[in-house]
């Protein structure tokens, strides 16, 4: 008999200690949710950052957009290479996406683009494609 009352007492003590956690303050129910607080203007708090574009590079490149603007729209290239005449070739693709097991096997594909510069820095011309297994 004693056995059963200690067990009895025991579920109930632990049974009480789990559900006291999990229930809500009476003042946090009827409050609204945190707004975050804007930054002034007047302090040195730094700007809230662009959302991340999610066109494809082809989609977010111009011809005549100089190496900066290529870089601030598409991020830093993979690879980069130097033309004797002056010329750049940049060279972007989602090459990560090769140590996923089986990607390529299975239909998937990866995506590259060139964006060739002339002598004066801008962008002259670019192409893309996509390779995989099948």
């Amino acid at each position: 008999m004693k056995k059963n009352q200690l067990l009895v007492c025991l579920v109930s003590s632990v049974a009480i200690a789990g559900f006291s956690g999990c229930a809500p303050k009476s003042s946090d129910s009827s409050s609204q949710p945190a707004q975050p607080a804007m930054a002034d203007a007047s302090t040195n708090a730094p700007a809230a950052k662009k959302p991340k574009d999610k066109r494809p590079i082809e989609q977010r490149l111009v011809v005549g957009m100089t190496m900066d603007q290529v870089k601030e729209a598409c991020g830093n290239p993979k690879n980069v290479a130097m033309n004797s005449d002056g010329s750049a070739t940049w060279m972007y693709n989602d090459s990560e996406k090769a140590f996923i097991p089986n990607y390529t096997l299975f239909g998937g594909r990866i995506h590259y683009v060139t964006v060739i510069f002339g002598p004066d820095g801008k962008v002259r011309s670019w192409s893309s494609g996509s390779n995989g297994m099948y």
